[in-house]
Parts: structure tokens; sequence; C-alpha cells
């Protein structure tokens, strides 16, 4: 089995060489979670119908990233991660120049050259079979302790992927098609009709029906067949990047393509539904959605033929300025605009900013509940630096792609100040010579914030390799926690559960589909969480028995401000009512706070 030659991941967003970029900068870096920070919810409780109080948080999970970094499946089992997730995408899977989903090792003999050294072929591998399913893993690499064996027909990441779903019920995992790397064949795979089906009957066979390439390898034993990897995937995330405009190389059929992109996601809709009206299990059509403006409009992704059939899209929320910048720095997820370094009147690459990108797509035809933001698990950065403020110049050319759990061991050691941009809503930090734009627990939890006051439906992370201790998936569940509810909890009811409210015998609260009343006082006990009588909440309906009006927001809360007892303030659609003098507490991060969360506000 050859190993793959270089990673695959999501491409940049590419753009023409742009103004220099300037932000305001606020220092301070994220305090250490208190004793009392809210317990994150199970993963039964994320795992429903509901997801996160509403709201949907998946992660992509590179496909190298056992080879490449030794973060396998059964790390998220380990950490609790799989906990903090709705959906994970496993990426990739290719359309190979067949023109048809496969997973082989063979390299792409379009790149042609031979490698002087080593007399095998340069350039992309078309599959990554001992990663995928072939590789025996040990007891240690294993979600459930129980070490892979050459006579079993699956392996590698797919047979953890199994075992992972089998531990926790309700995680729906999909087959992400495509990605920088592996995208040059969609064009002409979706061209005809009948090219279409049958590149959409190979996915199906290969990825739903389990139907893997039989490989015998020497070390790992025989692996693949039929129905070896049935039952693991729950649907597609097209990550055709990108229709018409191209990406790592140019598009076969431009003209074409938007038309093509969007008669195959439709058909393969049709297909799916089918599948399901006999199986009875639902399967998800999903998408990476690019930030571009002449990607989302000419190649399809903001049409409403295709917001009819998605279940939702992940948005690109990174990768807005990066290494192909070399002279300066900038943001690369920046949540909104901001002034551009060399003249101050005008916005920062050309005004590209998460909210007005998330707004554009609501705008055409999107559901809220349909658009899903991503946060970047890595950084960006530049050397040379000797201003701090976004887009200064980089003397010293750029710095690559760094996994965030990384990039925390270096800014640890290197005299690294932690910045955070108001303005922008992004995170970064300096030394005097480095510089890094990177999403950290501040920044995912101001655009979690966001995403839930405007209706969005919910935050992803690429990868979630670069989040080896979970400090951006836990931000972000926890302040989707404590929001105000999301798309995915049906109509009115009684307000959520929140762990920082203080409850009184009476009080009716919502969790996970059920409504609840308090028994005696209590606060940081969920619903159903304790056994018998030690249990402080007693069911008294299903969700909407008990509907309450949502309250006026009072004032957002401000870290600068000192607070006396009975003032209100709103975080994230939510009331709080201040218990005691406090200041620069932030409500809802605190189960012995000063701050009693209360109902969603407007």
């Amino acid at each position: 089995m050859r190993h793959r030659p270089s990673p695959r991941r999501h491409g940049a967003l590419t753009l023409a060489a742009a103004a220099a970029v300037v932000g305001l900068t606020a220092g301070g870096a994220s305090a250490a979670p208190s004793p009392s920070t809210p317990p994150l919810p199970t993963a039964a409780s994320v795992h429903d119908a509901d997801g996160v109080n509403g709201f949907k948080t998946p992660a992509y999970f590179p496909g190298w990233g056992p080879q490449d970094v030794g973060f396998e499946v059964a790390d998220l089992q380990r950490s609790g991660a799989v906990g903090d997730l709705t959906h994970l995408n496993y990426a990739f899977g290719n359309v190979t120049t067949d023109l048809v989903c496969d997973i082989t090792d063979r390299v792409d003999p379009d790149e042609g050259a031979i490698d002087p050294e080593t007399g095998l072929p340069e350039g992309h591998m078309e599959g990554d079979p001992l990663n995928d399913y072939v590789q025996l893993k040990g007891a240690g690499q294993a979600v459930d302790g129980v070490a892979d064996s050459a006579d079993q027909a699956l392996a590698g990441n797919f047979n953890q992927l199994k075992k992972l779903k089998a531990a926790n019920p309700g995680l729906k995992v999909l087959i992400s098609l495509g990605g920088w790397t592996w995208s040059d064949n969609f064009s002409d795979a979706v061209s005809t009709p009948e090219s279409r089906q049958r590149l959409l009957d190979s996915c199906i066979d290969l990825y739903l029906d389990g139907n893997l390439p039989v490989v015998d390898d020497p070390e790992h034993g025989v692996k693949g067949g039929d129905g070896a990897a049935a039952g693991i995937f729950d649907g597609f995330d097209i990550d055709w990047e990108w229709p018409v405009v191209g990406g790592e190389h140019p598009s076969d059929h431009p003209e074409a393509d938007k038309e093509n992109f969007l008669s195959f996601v439709e058909l393969l809709r049709a297909e799916l539904d089918a599948r399901a009206a006999t199986t009875g299990e639902d399967y998800l059509i999903t998408g990476f959605a690019p930030a571009s403006w002449a990607g989302r409009t000419e190649g399809g992704w903001v049409d409403p033929r295709l917001a009819a059939v998605v279940d939702f899209l992940n948005i690109q929320g990174y990768d807005y300025v990066g290494p192909w910048q070399a002279g300066s720095t900038g943001h690369q997820g920046n949540l909104h605009e901001y002034p551009s370094y060399d003249d101050p009147s005008q916005s920062a690459n050309w005004g590209l900013a998460a909210d007005g990108l998330m707004n554009a797509y609501r705008s055409a035809g999107y559901r809220g509940d349909q658009l899903v933001l991503g946060l970047a698990a890595y950084g960006y950065g530049w050397k040379g630096v000797d201003d701090p403020t976004p887009g200064a110049p980089a003397s010293g050319g750029s710095l690559p792609f760094t996994y965030y759990a990384q990039l925390q061991d270096r800014f640890a050691e290197g005299g690294f100040t932690e910045h955070y941009d108001e303005q922008a809503g992004q995170s970064y930090y300096s030394n005097g010579d480095e510089w890094w734009t990177l999403d950290t627990p501040r920044s995912v939890t101001a655009k979690a914030e966001w995403l839930a006051e405007n209706g969005f439906g919910g935050a992803y992370l690429w990868d979630i390799a670069g989040d080896a201790d979970r400090d951006l998936s836990s931000a972000l569940v926890r302040t989707f926690q404590a929001a105000t509810p999301g798309p995915l909890v049906d109509g009115d009811g009684a307000a959520p559960w929140y762990p920082t409210g203080v409850y009184r015998t009476g009080d009716v609260v919502a969790h996970d589909g059920v409504e609840y009343a308090a028994k005696w006082w209590t606060r940081g006990v969920a619903p159903a969480s304790e056994a018998g009588a030690k249990d402080p909440w007693k069911v008294v309906g299903q969700h909407g028995d008990h509907p309450v009006a949502a309250e006026d927001c009072g004032p957002a809360f401000d870290a600068g401000k000192t607070y006396s007892t009975g003032d209100v303030v709103s975080r994230a659609g939510v009331n709080h009512t201040a218990q005691w003098w406090t200041r620069g507490e932030l409500p809802g991060s605190d189960v012995k706070g000063a701050w009693d969360a209360g109902v969603p506000c407007v």
C-alpha cells in the first residue's frame, strides 16, 4: 500500500492581491475555565433531534489525521469531544479519473512525472485505502479498546467510525466528497445525465451499501468486500471546490458546471429519498459552500434549487487571507468588516466578513437552520511583523497552516501576546516578529453568540484534529448551551434549562424535548441527570405544553461595567439577572456565579 504523499484539506479562498488590512486591537488572554464552569451536555443529549439547544455542531475528521499528526477517531471518544458534535464529516472521498466514487491507491495518471529518487509516479493518489479501511488499529487506537485483527474485513478509520457510532447512537457521519485536491474530476463526472447517474450509483454503492474494493495486504490481511462498510455513513457532504471558477486546477466545463452541479445534487436527493422510503433511514446532503462572490454566485451555491434539496450548508468561515498574501497580515476568519491598514476609510479584504456572507446565503433563499458557519482549528502566520495591528507589513513572508493545538505550545514558549479585535470579532497573536491569525475560545464564543442572536443553524470546525484538547469545541457548545434556542427546537415551549439558572419550586423548563418542573430550589443539575429521589425535577409534559413568551432583551453585557443586585443584561439572546454585585463575570459561564440565567429575549 502506498501512503498518501501530502495532506488534502479544504482549499483557500483564492483572492487577487488585495489592499492591506487593519483592525482595532484589544488585549487580554482568555481566562482558564473556573472550577464551576457549566458542565458540557452529554453525548446522548447532543445526538438527538434538537442538537445542542437547537444548534448543529459538525466537525470534519481528516482521514490522514492518524498518519500525519497521530489524531485517531478514538481520540474523539477518549477526550469526550464526540459529545460536542452533532455531525462528523469524514474527509475525503474521491471522484477519481474514472469519474466514479472509488478508493484506490493508484496515482492520478494526469499528474504525469516520475520522482527521480523513488522511481514512483508523482502526484495525487486517487484514494487512501490504507487509512480508510485497511490498516490495523491497536487497542490503544481503538474506540472500544479492542485491537483489530488481520481476519476482519474492515479496519482503519472506517472501522473506528463504525465503533464510534455504536458508542454514540444518533451521531451522524457523512462522507465528504472532493476537497481541494480531489475535486479535479467533478466537472467531467457530472457533465452528462449518464455520467451523473453513474457517479451517483458508485457513491451509493461504495459508501451507503458499503461495498469496498478488496485489498489483499501482506501486513494487514484481506480487507473490503460486499457490505464491509455498510451502516457507517448517513449521507454525503459535497465538497466540490469549485464549480465554474475551479480550485487547484481549472474546471473542465465552466460554462456548464452550474447546471450540471445542481442537476447532480437534485438527482442525489431524489435517489436518497427513494432509498429512505425503503429503508426507513434518513439520508443527509450537505455541502461546503464558498466565501468568494464568484464561487457562490456563478457556481450555483446560492441558487434556490440547491436550497430546496440540501439539508444544510457548511459556509466557509476561514481562509479569507493566508500565505498567498505574503506581504501583510490580516484576519483569516473575521466575523465583521474591519478597516484597511493603508486606507481606514475602506474595509479590508473588499469587506469580506462572515456576517455578510451568512446573510448573503440567507437572502438567496436558505433558511437560517440550513446555514452553519465554519471555524478554523488552525492558524496562518507571518514573520517580520513589528506592528501588531491587523494588516501591517510582513517583511519576512508568510508561515504555513499550523493546527491550533500546536500553536498553543508555540505561543506558550515564544513570548506571544493574545489580542482580540473587537471590531472584527477575531483573535490573533503576536510577539514583535511573528503574527498569527486563528480562532480561539474567545472568538469562537463571539461568533457563536452572533449566530444564536441572528437565528442561524450552528457552527462547525475544520478540522477536529486541530482541537485536540477540545478548547474550541467546548467553547462553542457552552455558548450554544447558554443561548436562546436554535432553529432545531420546534415552536414555542418552556424556556430551556440553563446550567446557571436559579430555579425554585414549580419553575418549568424544557430539556431535550421534555418539560420539567422543579421540585425544590436547584441550580446546575440537568433534568433527568440524577436518579430517583435525588432528581430535583419532575416531568410535566412535552415541549410546547408550557409555552413562555420571550422578554425584551436587556442591555448587552459589558465586561467593563459594574452591576448590582437586580440588574438585567442580555447575552446571546437570553436575559440574566445579577444576584449580587459583580464585574467582569460573563453571564452563563459560572454555575456558582452572580448571574441567574432567565428566559430567551428578543
